[in-house]
C-alpha cells in the first residue's frame, strides 16, 4: 500500500558552514586540483569576484560539467576572499549513512529536492541572498550531464531566488541590489588520451561480449552504447515500433519515454506540468520519495537510469574529433554498465574558467513584478547564452 507518509530521509538540511572546515578543505583541494585538474582563469575574472559589492545579493551560476565543478567553486572561494554557500540536491546528503551530509553541512552546503518545488530550499536561498553575506552558487542544469561544451537548458530558479530577494529587501532599502555573477567551466585533456580511450573500450566490448572491432573510437562508442541500450530494453521488456527508421538518438529517446510510462502508470500518476523528460522524472522521483513502499529505491534506480539517458547523446560525441567529448561519452557509458556512482577522469586535466562581468538585477525590479514570468524567461534563457558563447570561446582558444 502507497502511502503519503513523510520521508524522514527527506527533510530539508540546512547548511552549517564552519569556517575550520572550509579552510582545511580547501588546502586539501588546492593540492589535488594542482596535481590533476590545473585551474587557468585570467586575474581579471578573479577581480571580478573580489570586487563585488559588500552587503549586495551576491548569486553565482555556472555551467555544471563534471563532478569537480564544487571542488572548483571552493578553490575559487578562497582565491578571492569569499564565503560560497552551495545548492545541491538532496540525495548527496543521504550518502555513506548521512555522514556525506555532516560534512556537506560543514562546507556550506544545503539540499533542495529537484522536481519538487522546494518552498523551504527556496525562501532560505533567498535568505541568504538578501542577507547580502556570502556568495550563493547555483547549477541551473540541475544535474551533471557530461555534456560540457553543449550547456543544457536552464531552470529560472537562480533568477527567481535573487528577484524575491531585491523584491523583499527594497521594502526597507530602494538601493538595495543583487548581481548575478555567470561563470563557465570547460574541462580539457591536454595530451592525447586516444590509447587510454581505447583500452577502456575494449574492456567494455568484453564485458559486453563484442567481437573484435577496428573501426574508429567513435564507432567503437556508438556500438557499446547501442547494445547498453537494447540491454537496457530487454531488462524492462521494453519493444519499440521500429518500423520506421530511427537513429540511435531517437531510440534513445523513445525508450526513456517508455520506461517513463511504465512507471507513471504504475502509480497512477500523469506528469501533465512538466514538457521536458528529465523535468518529469525529477517530479516523479520526488514525488516517490515521499512515499513509504517496498519498492521505492529500485523506482528510483529507474528514473536514475532515465535522468543518465538525457545524456546520451550519439550527436554530441558524433560530430568531429574532440577527444573531451569522446572521453565524457566514454565515463557515462562505463557508469551504467559497472554501476558505478561518479565516474572518475581519464587523466590529467586543464580547468579552464571563465568569470563574466556580473549583472545588476536591481534594473529589473519593476519588471518582475508586473511580469514575473516573462522577466525570469528571458533573463534565464540570455544567462543561458551567455554561458554557452563563454564555453564556446573556451573551445576556440584550446583549440588553437
Amino acid at each position: 500500500m502507497e502511502t503519503k507518509k513523510p520521508d524522514p530521509n527527506n527533510h530539508f538540511i540546512p547548511a552549517r558552514p564552519s569556517d575550520f572546515v572550509i579552510k582545511a578543505a580547501q588546502a586539501v583541494i588546492r593540492a589535488q586540483l594542482a596535481m590533476t585538474n590545473k585551474v587557468i582563469i585570467d586575474e581579471e575574472d578573479l577581480n571580478r569576484l573580489r570586487a563585488l559589492p559588500k552587503d549586495a545579493g551576491l548569486v553565482l551560476v555556472s555551467n555544471h560539467a563534471d563532478e569537480m565543478d564544487p571542488r572548483v567553486c571552493l578553490d575559487l572561494a578562497r582565491r578571492c576572499g569569499k564565503r560560497f554557500m552551495i545548492m545541491c540536491n538532496r540525495e548527496a546528503f543521504n550518502e555513506n549513512f548521512g555522514l556525506a551530509g555532516k560534512a556537506l553541512q560543514s562546507l556550506g552546503y544545503f539540499s533542495v529536492n529537484r522536481g519538487a518545488h522546494d518552498i523551504t530550499a527556496k525562501d532560505y536561498a533567498v535568505d541568504l541572498v538578501k542577507a547580502g553575506k556570502d556568495v550563493l552558487v547555483m547549477f541551473p542544469e540541475g544535474e551533471i550531464f557530461y555534456l560540457n561544451e553543449v550547456i543544457q537548458r536552464f531552470h529560472a530558479g537562480a533568477i527567481s531566488i535573487a528577484m524575491d530577494a531585491v523584491v523583499a529587501q527594497r521594502k526597507a532599502n530602494p538601493n538595495w541590489s543583487a548581481y548575478l555573477i555567470p561563470m563557465a567551466i570547460k574541462y580539457h585533456y591536454p595530451e592525447s588520451i586516444e590509447d587510454i580511450l581505447s583500452r577502456r573500450m575494449t574492456r567494455m566490448e568484453t564485458r559486453l561480449s563484442l567481437p573484435k572491432m577496428d573501426g574508429t573510437l567513435i564507432e567503437r562508442l556508438h556500438r557499446i552504447q547501442q547494445t547498453l541500450l537494447h540491454r537496457e530494453q530487454k531488462t524492462y521488456g521494453i519493444n519499440l515500433d521500429l518500423t520506421t527508421e530511427s537513429d540511435l538518438g531517437q531510440e534513445i529517446t523513445q525508450t526513456q519515454e517508455a520506461l517513463l510510462q511504465m512507471i507513471e502508470e504504475k502509480h497512477q500518476k500523469k506528469l501533465l506540468s512538466q514538457k521536458n523528460l528529465i523535468d518529469q522524472s525529477w517530479q516523479l522521483g520526488a514525488e516517490l520519495r515521499e512515499m513509504n513502499f517496498p519498492q521505492k529505491m529500485k523506482e528510483l534506480d529507474d528514473l536514475k537510469l532515465i535522468e543518465h539517458m538525457v545524456s546520451w547523446r550519439p550527436g554530441y560525441y558524433g560530430t568531429g574529433n574532440s577527444q573531451d567529448r569522446i572521453a565524457e561519452a566514454l565515463l557515462k557509458q562505463e557508469r551504467d554498465l559497472y554501476k558505478i556512482k561518479r565516474p572518475q577522469q581519464l587523466a590529467n586535466r586543464n580547468v579552464y574558467v571563465k568569470i563574466a562581468e556580473p549583472t545588476n538585477l536591481g534594473t529589473f525590479a519593476d519588471q518582475y513584478q508586473t511580469d514575473a514570468h516573462g522577466l525570469l524567461s528571458n533573463v534565464t534563457s540570455t544567462l543561458h547564452d551567455q554561458i554557452q558563447s563563454m564555453i564556446d570561446e573556451l573551445v576556440r582558444v584550446i583549440s588553437k
